[in-house]
């Protein structure tokens, strides 16, 4: 047993970082949560992996927003089910203008719309590919950061139950009841 994990670490510090790299590329911040998790329990470094996220993130999005200037009729036949959005985020950028690029990288469902939508639009590409990188960046160290620190309360946390066994239970129960509160307040409307 203790073979196979000392193996699986070891892929880690080999495909860690490519597959890191690969998956930031599609906006995936779980990549980036995950590799802020493996960093807290020494199986990742955490600068790399922050460096890593920022550069798949940016090549990604930067290679959306080109695809959407130069193959802009390919890309909108691909993205044709996806018209609503895509004018949405058009809404978007002339109402929020630059804020949307650093905030589009959390919002689930439109931060690989707004890349696109950025290219096929008339916005300077040079402006959205600096504004992009510095968002990128915003992004990885943010949520990096917070995942490497989180796991470590949540280390400290378990350490301390492990030596009062009755308090799991105890937690069980306490997340149950917050449960089922909630869907009877909400599942009333």
């Amino acid at each position: 047993m203790q073979q196979t994990i000392q193996s699986f670490q070891d892929s880690f510090h080999t495909w860690g970082y490519l597959i890191l790299f690969l998956y930031c590329m599609g906006s995936g911040y779980v990549g980036i949560i995950i590799a802020g998790i493996l960093s807290s329990l020494g199986s990742m470094d955490i600068g790399i992996s922050i460096v890593v996220a920022f550069l798949g993130n940016t090549f990604g999005s930067s290679v959306l927003a080109l695809l959407g200037r130069y193959q802009k009729g390919e890309i909108l036949k691909y993205f044709a089910k996806y018209r609503r959005k895509v004018a949405l985020v058009h809404t978007w950028m002339r109402k929020y203008g630059i804020w949307l690029i650093f905030i589009n990288k959390y919002i689930y469902g439109v931060k690989t719309i707004v890349p696109i939508a950025i290219g096929v639009s008339k916005y300077n590409m040079k402006k959205f590919l600096i504004f992009n990188a510095l968002a990128c960046a915003i992004w990885a160290v943010a949520l990096g950061m917070v995942a490497y620190f989180a796991s470590e309360f949540i280390k400290n946390i378990f350490s301390q139950v492990n030596e009062m066994p009755y308090v799991m239970p105890l937690i069980f129960v306490c997340i149950v009841l917050v449960v089922w509160v909630l869907l009877k307040k909400f599942g009333e409307k």
